[in-house]
C-alpha cells in the first residue's frame, strides 16, 4: 500500500521522534553521567558554553518540531477512523508527547536557573532526574509513531 498523507505525518513524526530520542539519550547516557566526574562547577560550565548557548535554539527548533509533527500526526490518525491497533499506537503517541512536553517544562527553567544558582550539584541533580522521565517517554515516542505506521499501513 502506498503512503497517503496520514501515512507520510507518521513517517515524518517517526523520523523526527527518532532525532529527539537520539538527543535526549545522548544527554541521559553519556553527558549527564559526566556531571559526577567532572564535578558540578566543571560540568556547570559546560552546560552553560554548549546547552546554554548553541543548545538553546537547537532544543527549541527540535522540541517544536517534535511536538507540531507529533500533533498532526496524531489528529490525521485519529480523523481517518483509525483501527484499534492505529487507534492504541496514537494514544500511547499522545500520551509520551504530553509527559515530554509537561516534564520539558519542568526541566528547561530548572537548567537555566544553572547561571545564577549558589547550587550548581542540586540544579544538575533536579534536571537529571526530570530527564531520566522525560528520556522514557521520549525514547518510546519513535516506536510508537513506527507501530502507528505499521498498523496504518497494513490495516
Amino acid at each position: 500500500m502506498a503512503l497517503d498523507a496520514t501515512g507520510w505525518t507518521l513517517l515524518a513524526a517517526t523520523v523526527i521522534n527518532g532525532m529527539g530520542a537520539g538527543a535526549t539519550l545522548d544527554q541521559t547516557i553519556k553527558q549527564l553521567p559526566a556531571r559526577r566526574r567532572l564535578g558540578a562547577q566543571r560540568y556547570a560550565e559546560y552546560v552553560r558554553a554548549a546547552d546554554l548557548a548553541n543548545g538553546v535554539p537547537w532544543y527549541a527548533t527540535l522540541g517544536t518540531a517534535v511536538a507540531a509533527v507529533t500533533i498532526a500526526a496524531v489528529v490525521a490518525g485519529l480523523v481517518d477512523e483509525p483501527d484499534a491497533a492505529l487507534a492504541a499506537a496514537l494514544v500511547v503517541t499522545a500520551a509520551c508527547l504530553a509527559v515530554d512536553l509537561v516534564v520539558t517544562s519542568l526541566a528547561a527553567p530548572t537548567l537555566r536557573r544553572l547561571p545564577t544558582s549558589d547550587d550548581p550539584a542540586g540544579i544538575l541533580e533536579r534536571f537529571a532526574r526530570l530527564n531520566a522521565v522525560r528520556a522514557v517517554a521520549v525514547a518510546v515516542l519513535p516506536v510508537a509513531t513506527a507501530a502507528a505506521l505499521a498498523a496504518r499501513v497494513t490495516g
